[in-house]
């Protein structure tokens, strides 16, 4: 059972941390999150979460520490972190607290989310956008429209349309 264990740990392909849940100090790092932040093991072994500089706000760190240590589980979707060289990157963290040999121990496991959240973006910047231009398009205009009319109307203000039309503009394009 320890090896098959050890053995996940080690070859895992997120981060994973474990931490003594009474003292908040890392206790063991896979190999992946090594990689993936670019701190030593030593760096990472004996410290909170908040004195590591990937956890940015080291604020929040302490407050999730606190909601984790009162709900036992805690999950965040898109988590700010830092490598050691300064990358920003998105990650999904979840962790929850279990009992090993009667000591509370918690489990964080951390997943790079960096590509599918630029992808989102990528996704929501193509639908509001033309292709060829880059240029807002129709649906962007619309949601504008109807949000600067709502306004308009609310603070009883004058609301102005100007539109322009380019003949041949496939030729110019």
């Amino acid at each position: 059972s320890e090896v098959r264990y050890r053995r996940l740990f080690e070859t895992a392909r997120d981060g994973i941390l474990i931490l003594n849940a009474e003292t908040g100090q890392i206790t063991d790092v896979n190999p992946f999150l090594i990689e993936m932040l670019g701190y030593s093991k030593s760096e990472f072994q004996g410290k909170r979460l908040w004195e590591i500089g990937a956890f940015i706000d080291a604020r929040k760190s302490r407050e999730a520490y606190q909601e984790l240590q009162m709900n036992n589980y805690i999950r965040y979707e898109d988590l700010p972190l830092e490598t050691k060289n300064g990358q920003r990157m998105e990650v999904e963290f979840v962790s929850n607290i279990y009992w090993v040999n009667n000591e509370r121990v918690i489990q964080c496991n951390i997943r790079d989310i960096s590509d599918r959240k630029q992808l989102e973006r990528n996704l929501a910047f193509a639908a509001t956008h033309d292709f060829l231009t880059g240029l807002p398009n129709r649906t962007l205009f619309n949601d504008h429209y109807i949000l600067a009319l709502a306004g308009a109307k609310r603070y009883h203000k004058k609301l102005a349309v100007m539109v322009l039309d380019i003949d041949c503009f496939k030729d110019i394009n």
